[in-house]
């Protein structure tokens, strides 16, 4: 189904080459019956952004069934799956800046220096960069083989001058106050992780800095919502309440604190006075 609809996307943006109309024809029948409960139009959602999310969905299914056996863990060394993460998560940054549309002093923030934890292949840096041309940005990860190719995308980009790569622990960030803008994705971190990462960005960010913590957002349909518990529990992560992490983000020192949930994913985030 995620196939039949990724296909019929591609079709439709002009991206999916010529093909037979009978082909087609199917191809729109299976896209239309697969989204029949839906309660969307494929023309209200940006067709990149569609096409990252299938994209990904199908990426992890494919893990999923061949190493349904796999440990927990960010430990991945398929090349293929950590592009298509990148490429899914470069979008985050876009909803970074539709909420600061709304919010001036969010706006703000996004002129300094941008901490982007485990930023993987760069895909959230690269776009922050490409976004906001005032931001600096340090990007953090301690898994080598994604490091060696963020490396490589951000040699040849237009940004790497403002894009700083370092093999680094968010529990040994340096404490001197820099940061303006943080990115904190908990569902890839056990608990504990969480509580020192947020911790650690506090003391190093800024008077007035924002931190926007995210986790997978768990519907109320049942197997959708085991999809996204094993998605959390399969990167290395714990299952976050929204509450919980709000709580947490309260505790350190962040005020303003809101909840922003998508289908996807839940952002938790909040400012430093």
């Amino acid at each position: 189904m995620l196939a039949m609809i990724g296909a019929s996307i591609k079709l439709r943006s002009g991206t999916g080459g010529g093909v037979d109309a009978a082909i087609r024809a199917e191809i729109e029948r299976g896209s239309s019956l697969a989204l029949k409960e839906a309660p969307v139009e494929l023309e209200d959602i940006d067709p990149a952004e569609l096409l990252r999310i299938v994209e990904m969905a199908l990426v992890e299914s494919s893990d999923l069934f061949n190493n349904a056996g796999a440990p927990a863990g960010w430990n991945v060394t398929d090349t293929t799956k950590m592009e298509a993460m990148g490429r899914a998560s470069s979008s985050a940054f876009d909803r970074i800046l539709a909420l600061a549309e709304t919010r001036p002093a969010l706006a703000g923030c996004l002129s300094g220096r941008f901490l982007d934890v485990g930023t993987g292949v760069a895909g959230i840096a690269l776009r922050a960069a490409e976004a906001c041309p005032n931001l600096q940005v340090e990007a953090i990860d301690i898994w080598p083989p994604a490091l060696r190719i963020a490396e490589q995308r951000v040699a040849a980009s237009a940004y790497a001058a403002r894009i700083y790569l370092r093999e680094l622990d968010v529990g040994d960030l340096d404490t001197a106050p820099r940061f303006t803008l943080a990115w904190l994705p908990t569902m890839f971190l056990p608990r504990a992780t969480v509580q020192t990462a947020v911790a650690r960005i506090a003391v190093a960010s800024r008077s007035g800095a924002w931190l926007v913590a995210s986790l997978y957002t768990i519907p109320a349909e049942p197997f959708t919502a085991t999809m996204s518990r094993l998605r959390t529990l399969r990167s290395g992560g714990e299952i976050l309440d929204p509450a919980e992490l709000a709580d947490l983000l309260g505790h350190h020192g962040y005020v303003d604190v809101e909840v922003d949930a998508s289908p996807v994913a839940t952002f938790v985030f909040g400012r430093l006075p």
